[in-house]
């Protein structure tokens, strides 16, 4: 009998505490139409290796390879990150301000040896060009 009277007193309890509804109002609103502008940043351009040791397949060893391009007409270019693969092998990147860059290399005779560059210009904000690329076998 206790039982009984337990059990229907449980459950007017739940009903007498059970959350109430949710409810939400909504607000019939447009928003402004919002436009945003879009700048890139401009390649440098021209990669060169002019001036580079001019190789010998047969008889090369050691040799000198110069890039040098033409600047990024943005503003606020601050330097060009230039990354140089020798015979498919990714070296470091290395940052410079100027235009111009190189370097001494060697390998072994009647071998080639083929460095590509990649040249991305980057603003004191950190945008970044498209790279310009330019290859030099010897």
């Amino acid at each position: 009998m206790r039982r009984a009277l337990v059990v229907p007193a449980l459950a007017c309890a739940v009903l007498v505490t059970s959350p109430s509804a949710a409810s939400a109002a909504f607000a019939a609103r447009a928003a402004a139409p919002l436009t945003v502008g879009t700048a890139t940043v401009a390649p440098a351009t021209a990669p060169t290796t002019a001036g580079s040791t001019a190789c010998v397949l047969s008889l090369t060893t050691s040799y000198t390879v110069r890039i040098s391009w033409t600047a990024s007409t943005t503003a606020r270019v601050t330097g060009y990150v230039v990354t140089e693969t020798v015979n498919g092998v990714a070296r470091a990147p290395v940052t410079l301000a100027g235009t111009s860059a190189q370097r001494a290399a060697t390998k072994p005779a009647l071998q080639t040896a083929t460095h590509a560059f990649s040249i991305v210009a980057r603003t004191d904000y950190g945008w970044t060009a498209v790279p310009a690329t330019v290859t030099f076998r010897c």
